[in-house]
């Protein structure tokens, strides 16, 4: 594609009209014309301001880079496994991946890969008797037909959740996100989508528990999200660490002040 054609695919996936993203970038939407067109080229300044107007994450601006002629300043490819970030940021999600015990913590890259994961988490994939393995994908393994619709109790109100919040982030992504495409086939699932049309997004809560049931017990966790990574680090950017907190006391308990979560014990 050229440059040109790029431009107008993100201007049109972010629904800006020509005269709105001139107006955002400072100039003029003839100027703007041009460039789609191919009548005029960019400057590399020129690129990074409509970049960062379009809010294109850095992995993709490569593309606009290349397309006019430039060479790419960032890298254009995530990681794919842990040991590529860069070592200040391996250290830092394996201190909080390991401080966050006895509780679940885990990492994913931008698609929703598992980078890596602590004991606890595993603890949980366990109980839906399924394995961990890093590369897998937590998407396919929570909306797909797996043991995870028996294992949570209000599996189809955060089904519906995920769906919406991951929708969200493959618009963000762009026009060409793999995210999104996995996430509309798994969408397609008859139980997804009886879920969704159960809970649609103006139903949404602000705060989600996650009910599990483990023999007599049900335990509830909340979940929060923190990213890694800067617009100009295409390696590290939409790295993701899910950790999950007891959503009350009973779940405190039941995970004990201290040492390896009762699941990792029995």
């Amino acid at each position: 594609m050229e440059f040109g054609e790029h431009l107008k695919e993100w201007r049109g996936h972010r629904r800006m009209s020509q005269l709105d993203l001139a107006v955002e970038a400072g100039i003029s939407a003839r100027h703007l014309s041009f460039l789609e067109t191919g009548r005029s080229r960019p400057s590399e300044g020129m690129i990074l301001r409509l970049a960062d107007v379009l809010a294109i994450p850095a992995r993709d601006q490569g593309a606009l880079f290349s397309a006019a002629g430039f060479r790419p300043r960032h890298e254009t490819h995530p990681a794919r496994r842990l040991e590529a970030l860069p070592a200040p940021v391996i250290e830092a999600i394996r201190l909080i991946l390991e401080r966050h015990d006895p509780y679940p913590g885990v990492v994913f890259d931008h698609d929703y890969n598992v980078l890596d994961a602590n004991a606890a988490f595993r603890g949980l994939a366990a109980m839906a008797g399924m394995t961990l393995q890093i590369g897998d994908n937590f998407l396919d393994a929570y909306l797909g037909p797996s043991p995870f619709r028996a294992l949570v109790v209000n599996w189809p109100r955060t089904a519906a959740d995920l769906v919406h919040r991951i929708r969200t982030d493959a618009w963000l992504q762009g026009p060409r996100s793999a995210l999104a495409q996995r996430i509309e086939r798994l969408s397609a699932d008859p139980a997804v989508r009886a879920a969704l049309e159960t809970y649609p997004e103006t139903e949404r809560l602000p705060v989600l528990p996650i009910e599990i049931r483990h023999g007599i017990e049900r335990l509830s966790f909340i979940t929060t999200l923190t990213s890694f990574g800067s617009a100009q680090d295409a390696l590290v950017q939409g790295v993701l660490i899910e950790t999950f907190f007891p959503g009350n006391e009973a779940t405190r308990a039941y995970f004990g002040e201290a040492g390896e979560p009762k699941t990792m014990r029995e």
